[in-house]
């Protein structure tokens, strides 16, 4: 009976450890997310005022044309200039998109195969 306590006491203390590290990962990974989309926001909105200001410039030029011929000409440079830079914004969203869930998701990762190497390496000792 006193063996049965003794093993019920350390798995308890294994228990709330690998509870307690756990959460100060759950809260690294949390910080870390929450930074990168701070990141990410800030970055959004310096490319939407980047887009607002060359849109005003776009549409000055456009006001200055003098025939319908030079307008279309004009509207076909501004559409493929924004495409363009709306590829470029969304592959740089993207790849700190792709960034921040990398390393968001490293101190779980890492807290989780400690926490399966320190369950193996128990058990591996109780069998023996």
């Amino acid at each position: 009976m006193t063996q049965n306590q003794t093993q019920f006491d350390q798995f308890a203390k294994n228990a709330s450890s690998i509870g307690q590290a756990g959460m100060e990962a759950f809260i690294d990974s949390s910080t870390i997310f929450a930074k990168g989309c701070e990141d990410i926001v800030r970055t959004s909105v310096a490319m939407a005022q980047d887009s607002a200001e060359k849109q005003s410039a776009y549409a000055k030029d456009a006001m200055n044309c003098k025939t319908l011929g030079e307008w279309a000409e004009k509207q076909n440079k501004i559409a493929q200039a924004n495409f363009s830079d709306f590829m470029s914004s969304a592959s740089k969203i993207s790849e700190m998109s792709v960034k921040l869930l990398t390393e968001s998701a490293a101190p779980l990762s890492k807290q989780a195969e400690k926490a399966m190497k320190k369950a193996t390496t128990q058990s591996a000792q109780k069998a023996a």
